[in-house]
């Protein structure tokens, strides 16, 4: 469960419709580059002449990220519970106020799953855990409003494979799918592909562990329950069940039918591990990533 909660702080930088505003670019930049407070600073000066309820909202789901980020740096400086507690609450207050001018705005909806998360994750295990529900509940209100906002369909993946089944929602099987619906929504125009989104991917396979045999006549079980399906969400647990097997992947040019959910968990990693360390331009997560496929693939041998 820590480890959804950290990923939600990675400093993603979805498209929106005010996104081509010169001033929410810059805030974009500046937040790439770590740099939050002048980010929060900008944001508050934008917020004071905006001129309608979308540049209202649009500026405060970026506050609510930026203030997010700061507060993490609070807790790497030593800052006290409550401090930060109190601080994840004012985080959260700006994605909701984001939503009273826009009630359809994902981008809001994504970053109060993050303030939910680290505020459960601080206060406690167990508030982590009744928190799971109200993350999971914001993340599909941000793909019901963007069907293709590849991040959340990535973190609810990763929820879904963190939670226990039997006391909550959790599902491998949906992990999996979730996290195929992940990769077939990047939205990278400044390299091929979100490396982070297959990590997620393989380590869910990894975790249903099922056989060759069973991955194919699940599949066809899966085809029909997403046919049969009405919302959105529900479709989307069942995603795998659309899955060409035969079809070429980006790390596996003959498909993926004659594999295992394991088998094909070890052929990602080292896929990845190769095309990670062939990028120019690595970023922090890269690195993360690089370090992560080495360790799962160490302890998966």
């Amino acid at each position: 469960m820590k480890k959804i909660l950290l990923l939600l702080m990675v400093p993603f930088l979805s498209v929106s419709l005010f996104a081509g505003n010169a001033k929410m670019d810059e805030a974009d930049k500046l937040h790439e580059n770590a740099g939050y407070d002048a980010e929060f600073k900008l944001l508050e000066g934008e917020l004071a002449s905006a001129g309608n309820n979308n540049d209202k909202s649009e500026i405060l789901w970026r506050m609510s990220r930026a203030a997010l980020a700061i507060t993490d740096q609070l807790e790497r400086d030593g800052a006290s519970k409550n401090e930060l507690l109190s601080e994840f609450k004012i985080a959260w207050d700006y994605a909701t106020k984001s939503l009273s001018f826009n009630s359809d705005n994902y981008n809001a909806y994504y970053w109060r799953a993050a303030n939910i998360g680290r505020w459960g994750q601080t206060k406690g295990i167990l508030d982590s855990l009744f928190k799971a529900d109200d993350m999971r509940d914001d993340l599909e209100r941000a793909v019901n409003s963007n069907p293709n906002h590849g991040d959340s369909y990535h973190v609810l993946g990763m929820l879904y494979d963190s939670v226990p089944g039997i006391i909550s929602f959790g599902n491998k099987a949906y992990a999996v799918s979730l996290a195929r619906k992940a990769v077939d929504n990047q939205d990278e125009p400044d390299r091929p592909y979100d490396y982070a989104y297959y990590l997620e991917l393989a380590k869910h396979l990894w975790n249903r562990k099922w056989k060759e045999s069973k991955r194919i006549s699940e599949q066809r079980k899966e085809k029909g329950k997403f046919e049969s399906k009405s919302s959105q969400m529900e479709k989307n647990w069942f995603y795998d069940g659309l899955v060409n097997l035969s079809k070429a992947t980006a790390y596996s040019s003959s498909g993926i039918k004659n594999m295992s959910d394991r088998e094909e968990a070890v052929i990602i990693l080292n896929w990845m591990l190769v095309e990670l360390n062939k990028l120019n331009d690595k970023k922090p997560g890269d690195f993360d990533d690089i370090e992560e496929a080495k360790e799962l693939l160490a302890d998966w041998e």
